[in-house]
């Protein structure tokens, strides 16, 4: 009875652990509103230790964009291509202890928002 009781918690255990929101729990806020600064960049959840997640970015501007890079943990970045071009949304996996690097080439202020997935 005891193996069986033990062998219960430990595949509860490990069973927890798996869950695809584990890890994420330092995101705070889940969703929001980001201002990226004219002709510059913005970096978003540098230095936070976190799981992998997939957040929703959503540019409403009617003619402007904004570049995107996903950030490993280890600093390698990745182009995000397409980028977050006018009127579109667009699904990015953060991957763990990484980050989002906007870079905004545009003469004035760009904001963007987003969502974190649960």
């Amino acid at each position: 009875m005891k193996q069986l009781f033990s062998m219960l918690l430990l595949c509860s255990t490990i069973f927890g652990s798996c869950s695809s929101s584990q890890g994420i729990t330092n995101i705070q806020p889940k969703t929001g509103t980001i201002e990226i600064p004219a002709k510059g960049e913005f970096r978003m959840w540098k230095n936070v230790n976190h799981g992998s997640f997939t957040v929703t970015l959503t540019n409403s501007s009617p003619n402007q964009s904004v570049e995107l890079y996903k950030v490993k943990s280890d600093g390698n970045e990745k182009w995000i291509s397409p980028s977050l071009l006018a009127n579109t949304s667009h699904q990015v996996t953060i991957p763990a202890d990484g980050h989002l690097f906007f870079k905004n080439f545009n003469p004035n202020t760009f904001t963007i928002t987003y969502k974190i997935a649960e």
